[in-house]
C-alpha cells in the first residue's frame, strides 16, 4: 500500500499525538513551524480529502471533527461502562 503526506497545522498535530500516540510521535514535531507533515496510507489520504472536499472543510477541521466524533465515543462508551456495574 502507498502512502501520502498531508500537511496540517502543529495544533492539529498535537491534538493527533494526544488521540493516537502510537501513530504520530513527538519526535517528529518540527520545533517552530506553523504546520507539520504526516504520512498517511492511501486509504486515509483518500477520505480526509473526500470530506474536506465534500463538507467544504479544510483538512484541520476534518481532523479536529473525527477527534470530537472519537472523544464523544469514548466517554459515552465509559459511561456505559460504569451504570452497567
Amino acid at each position: 500500500m502507498n502512502r501520502q503526506v498531508l500537511e496540517i497545522s502543529t495544533h492539529v498535530f498535537r491534538v493527533l499525538q494526544k488521540l493516537a500516540p502510537l501513530y504520530v510521535s513527538y519526535s517528529e514535531e518540527k520545533a517552530g513551524r506553523p504546520t507539520q507533515h504526516i504520512v498517511v496510507d492511501d486509504n486515509v489520504y483518500s477520505e480526509i480529502i473526500d470530506r474536506a472536499i465534500a463538507k467544504r472543510k479544510t483538512i484541520d477541521e476534518v481532523f479536529l471533527e473525527i477527534g470530537r466524533k472519537v472523544r464523544t465515543a469514548h466517554r459515552r462508551s465509559g459511561y456505559i461502562q460504569r451504570w452497567s456495574h
